[in-house]
């Protein structure tokens, strides 16, 4: 706070405008880069919700019987149809994984998936973010595990793993946020720039001001007057000056006249004064001695 006090007037309002706006376009950007982010994750969790359908008794028995440990052939039977980045997984109550045919890799399961496969239908399913086994980033989706018929029934202590990779989500916010970092940067620099001319124009009055002033003090000129215009504070400002000025120079010519007025006073008595003085020398210096009584009426 001390070095910017020390910045000249128009640096501090630029520098005061350009904090601001750099405050806004912050609050801005990151508002922006949240709200897109809940987008995209609302898509990708939308999609995770579709997925989840009940699936063949016959695909889901041969599942959890082989429960293969990495995707592999689960025969005509399976379930899932093969999708990029799709992971597809059997989660069992005691933490048994049966990768099926379709999955792009493996997820651990986590606690929530657990309590979702032991948990049963009434279980409500949240979506939630995961690391893979080959370290992708993944949205995943745990519902119990439904086999088609009439009703689908319920295959006990098993949960159905569906997963997205956040990969494609993840480089989109990335670039989203260096743009708005690089549109940021811009709208600070701009918002300098900005805030120098504004400054340079809001205190334009002040510079004549302060001209004004420097003027009166090397010329000692009390008629230096400064146009008003408006109502705002500079006008105020500069309508005290002309105030100031005009009062000074009225106290001036005051103080003149009453010099000129003592001086005139003054004369008449310094006259009468001199005149006995050079009498009482004149009667010393000639050796004729004045009366006693008009020498002590000059002294």
């Amino acid at each position: 706070m001390r070095r910017l006090g020390a910045l000249p007037l128009r640096a501090r309002l630029a520098l005061l405008v350009a904090a601001a706006v750099a405050l806004a376009v912050a609050a801005v950007s990151v508002a922006c880069w949240f709200v897109v982010r809940g987008k995209l994750y609302d898509e990708i969790d939308a999609q995770l919700h579709a997925q989840n359908q009940p699936q063949p008794t016959a695909a889901l028995r041969d599942l959890l019987a082989d429960c293969p440990s990495e995707p592999a052939p689960t025969g005509p039977g399976g379930f899932g149809r093969a999708q990029p980045e799709l992971y597809l997984q059997l989660v069992t109550a005691d933490g048994q994984v049966c990768v099926a045919e379709a999955s792009a890799g493996v997820v651990e399961p986590d606690p929530a998936d657990l309590a979702v496969a032991a948990g049963g239908p009434g279980h409500d399913p949240e979506p939630h973010d995961a690391t893979a086994a080959d370290g992708t980033e993944v949205r995943v989706l745990a519902a119990p595990a439904l086999a088609k018929g009439p009703p689908p029934a319920h295959f006990r202590n098993t949960a159905i793993v569906y997963a997205y990779s956040l990969e494609e989500t993840r480089d989109t916010l990335d670039d989203l946020a260096l743009l708005l970092l690089l549109v940021s940067g811009v709208g600070v620099l701009g918002a300098g720039g900005a805030g120098l001319w504004i400054a340079r124009s809001g205190l334009r009055p002040v510079d004549r001001l302060t001209e004004a002033v420097e003027e009166v003090a090397r010329t000692r000129d009390l008629t230096v007057r400064i146009p008003v215009g408006g109502d705002d504070e500079i006008a105020r400002l500069s309508a005290s000056f002309n105030a100031m000025t005009s009062a000074l120079s009225d106290s001036h010519d005051l103080q003149q006249q009453l010099i000129a007025d003592a001086g005139h006073e003054l004369r008449t008595p310094l006259t009468s004064l001199r005149t006995n003085i050079e009498l009482l020398a004149r009667s010393e210096r000639t050796g004729r001695a004045l009366p006693a009584e008009d020498r002590a009426a000059l002294l």
